[in-house]
């Protein structure tokens, strides 16, 4: 305004124009997932959007602009000026125009958090708030492995039905099949942060009311309690992951998963050394003081920066974003955050997950999330069974001439005997499988990708569900175990990471919470499979039954049609209007992004002096120029 004013300034003008484009050009390309309106120079210069009386600003988007520059010059001093340049007289805006700082000029530079969590890398801030997390994911599996020993013990102490075995195990995962998809949906609207402390001390306090149950109806009912707030631990993942450099992503959340085989060795340990002797209302309160203890770090764990921006509080976001710099040992990021506000109704949204370009993923996403479940969750039951199972499978090649009621009178006598010490160290052997496989994925996960990863371990978990049918020694049967506890454990560590990376924050721990509450419904089916199918029908029946689903889940990994390595995490559900040419072998439709490889073909040319970017926050990959 004031070169303008100025009579002598006029030939400044051009300059002045200069110095517009290309602040809107900085806005555009450094940060191309936000589209400002009513854009305009304030009194001091500086590009802002000011509100009219007839005309509000409208909320930032993620819809990808066209930017044209007026020559290469310009465009290439607006996209490494990362700044919105001002101009308070003639000869600054001139300056500003060549590219050279002014001293009556003013910067004011804006970051996204992706941009801050690159810069900042990964140290003290990401350790510990893997650590906090992860002693939440172990608790979670004490939680759950409780389910594999506790059944026999009170099949012997009440006398209990194989049905009413398998209903303690099957309340539980209903419960965590009506908390996952609830509770990540207000995870998305009031913070992660909230929803994990309040699951925890809920989780907590019901687990140590079953130590006290009376009899089968309250203990079922305060595990189905449990059930429900266990549904809340899966927003710890999802609060680790949106503080993780793309680079430490995959490999940092596979050690996530460490200590959920750590939580499960040690529920082992736990049982072996208090089941026999103080029974197992001992076993049940101890495996819920974790719990207690795990409440003392909540005040060292920080709300997600990304879901503060979304929700319009940048002074909180900024806060903690400078928490990362000093335990990280990093300079402080220059300026502020830079807001893309997503109203509380806009976020969290099932219908989201139907997205045109989500809807398949989905879809696909649900169908995995049970079968590893039904997996994992039936190995976990079908040990003591499987081990039950080979015993008679040889005493029956022995049992010629043994009198069949002497034969029914061992089988009936078995069935209460209760868990021995040899099948704790089954137990036991089989659980180091989940830490066999963490270093193995950690090589392939980036190498071949998370789709491969994926499709490898359902496959080779099929494979040796079927060989532990086989008749043979025990110490074969054990190896066999180990290996499907260990593809099976692969799997959850990658479809973890794959669901993460594929959603935006908008609807992350909704997206989540709903593949949670799928695998809930693979972990309510299994007990059916392994403690009644399995003992009281047919032994064949039950492992066909789990051969067929790890391969259908195996030729459904083919099918997913988005892979997320390389990428950064997305923010809204805003989407570009273009067209790609997949390079990786995904078709355009797919959705492949530009860290995919993936080039822009609607005819523009570098000639044309027109740059278009990927949308970053809209579900396609890195900030990357095509």
């Amino acid at each position: 305004t004031a070169a303008l004013s100025d009579p002598q300034a006029a030939q400044a003008r051009p300059q002045c124009h200069s110095v517009r484009l290309q602040s809107m050009s900085v806005s555009f390309i450094r940060r191309s997932r936000y589209r400002l309106e009513d854009d305009s120079l304030d009194a001091d210069g500086d590009l802002s959007r000011a509100a009219s009386p007839r005309r509000q600003p409208r909320v930032a988007t993620a819809t990808p602009s066209l930017i044209v520059a007026a020559s290469p010059a310009a465009r290439a001093r607006a996209k490494n000026a990362r700044v919105l340049l001002s101009s308070g007289s003639a000869s600054g805006a001139a300056s500003a125009a060549a590219g050279s700082d002014s001293s009556q000029g003013e910067r004011q530079v804006r970051y996204t958090v992706e941009e801050a969590v690159e810069k900042l890398g990964f140290g003290r801030f990401q350790i510990k708030i893997l650590c906090i997390t992860g002693i939440m994911s172990a608790a979670d599996a004490m939680e759950m492995l409780l389910l594999s020993v506790l059944g026999p013990a009170l099949r012997c102490d009440w006398r209990l039905t194989s049905t009413e075995v398998a209903g303690i195990t099957t309340v539980v995962f209903a419960g965590m099949l009506l908390g996952a998809p609830g509770w990540g949906a207000v995870s998305d609207k009031r913070g992660r942060w909230s929803v994990f402390a309040l699951s925890l001390c809920l989780m907590a306090y019901f687990g140590l009311l079953c130590s006290f149950s009376p009899d089968y109806f309250w203990l079922v009912s305060l595990r189905g309690v449990v059930g429900f707030n266990i549904g809340g631990a899966a927003s710890s993942f999802t609060l680790l992951s949106e503080y993780l450099p793309q680079q430490h992503r995959a490999k940092v959340l596979i050690l996530y998963n460490l200590f959920w085989g750590l939580g499960s060795t040690f529920e082992i340990l736990l049982a072996y050394l208090v089941l026999p002797t103080l029974g197992w209302r001992y076993l049940v309160a101890f495996s819920s003081l974790p719990l207690f203890l795990f409440m003392l770090t909540l005040g060292h764990l920080p709300e997600s920066a990304r879901f503060l921006l979304a929700s319009g509080r940048a002074e909180e976001a900024a806060a903690v974003i400078d928490q990362i710099a000093r335990e990280n040992r990093r300079p402080a990021m220059e300026g502020r955050p830079a807001v893309a506000t997503v109203s509380e109704s806009d976020r969290g949204q099932l219908k989201a997950l139907f997205h045109p370009f989500y809807r398949r993923t989905s879809f696909i996403l649900f169908s995995l999330w049970f079968g590893v479940a039904f997996s994992y969750y039936g190995i976990v039951l079908v040990s003591t069974e499987i081990f039950r199972f080979h015993q008679d499978c040889f005493s029956t090649a022995q049992s010629v001439t043994v009198a069949h009621n002497t034969t029914e009178s061992v089988v009936d006598n078995s069935c209460c005997r209760g868990l021995q010490s040899d099948d704790y160290t089954a137990m036991l052997i089989s659980s180091l499988g989940e830490f066999v496989i963490i270093p193995v994925n950690m090589l392939t996960i980036d190498a071949l990708g998370r789709r491969a990863t994926l499709g490898i371990n359902y496959l080779l978990t099929g494979v040796f569900f079927g060989l532990t049918y086989l008749c043979v020694p025990k110490a074969a049967t054990t190896a066999f175990l180990f290996l499907i506890r260990a593809h099976s454990a692969g799997i959850f560590n990658t479809i973890y990471i794959y669901t993460t990376e594929v959603y935006p924050t908008v609807i992350r721990s909704l997206g989540l919470g709903i593949c949670s509450a799928m695998a809930r419904l693979g972990s309510m089916t299994t007990p059916f499979v392994a403690q009644v199918i399995m003992p009281d029908v047919s032994v064949l029946l039950a492992f066909i039954i789990y051969l067929m689903v790890d391969l259908s889940c195996a030729g459904l990994c083919v099918l997913l049609p988005i892979e997320t390595s390389g990428r950064a995490l997305a923010h809204s559900l805003e989407l570009p209007d273009v067209k790609f040419c997949a390079a990786d072998g995904a078709s355009a439709a797919d959705g492949a992004s530009a860290a995919d490889g993936a080039s822009a073909a609607d005819g523009a040319s570098a000639a044309d002096g027109i740059q278009k970017r990927t949308d970053n926050e809209g579900g396609f990959g890195e900030s990357k120029t095509e």
